[in-house]
C-alpha cells in the first residue's frame, strides 16, 4: 500500500479509482481491516489503487481531509472524492460495496 504525504496525496489519486485510507499503527481496529484490504488489494489489483494516510505523522493532510476517526476509507475517482467514506468500516462486504460503487461512478 502507497504511504500518502501531504506532497504525494493530489498525484496518487488523481487517476482511477483510489481507496485511501487514514488510520495508525497503534489503532486496533485499523489492525482488523488489514486482512481484508490485503484480500481486496489482491482481488482489485490493476482496478483500484489502495494507498494509506499515516494519521500521526500526516496530520497536516489528515485534517485536510477533514478525518476525525480512524479507521476512515475514502474512495476517490480522477482526484474527486465518490462514494460515502467509511469510518471503521468492519467487514469485507462494507468495504467492497463502496469499492464498487466508486468503480462504478
Amino acid at each position: 500500500m502507497n504511504q500518502l504525504t501531504k506532497e504525494t496525496f493530489a498525484n496518487e489519486t488523481k487517476e482511477g479509482v483510489c481507496l485511501v485510507a487514514v488510520g495508525a499503527p497503534w489503532c486496533p481496529d485499523c489492525k482488523k481491516i488489514e486482512p481484508i484490504m490485503g484480500m481486496l488489494m489482491q482481488e482489485y489489483a490493476g482496478k483500484v489503487k489502495f494507498c494509506m494516510v499515516m494519521a500521526d505523522e500526516q496530520e497536516a493532510l489528515k485534517d485536510e481531509l477533514n478525518v476525525r476517526r480512524i479507521p476512515t476509507l475514502i474512495f476517490f475517482k480522477n482526484g474527486v472524492e465518490v462514494s460515502e467514506r467509511l469510518v471503521e468500516p468492519n467487514s469485507k462486504p462494507m468495504i467492497e460495496d463502496a469499492l464498487k460503487k466508486a468503480l462504478e461512478a
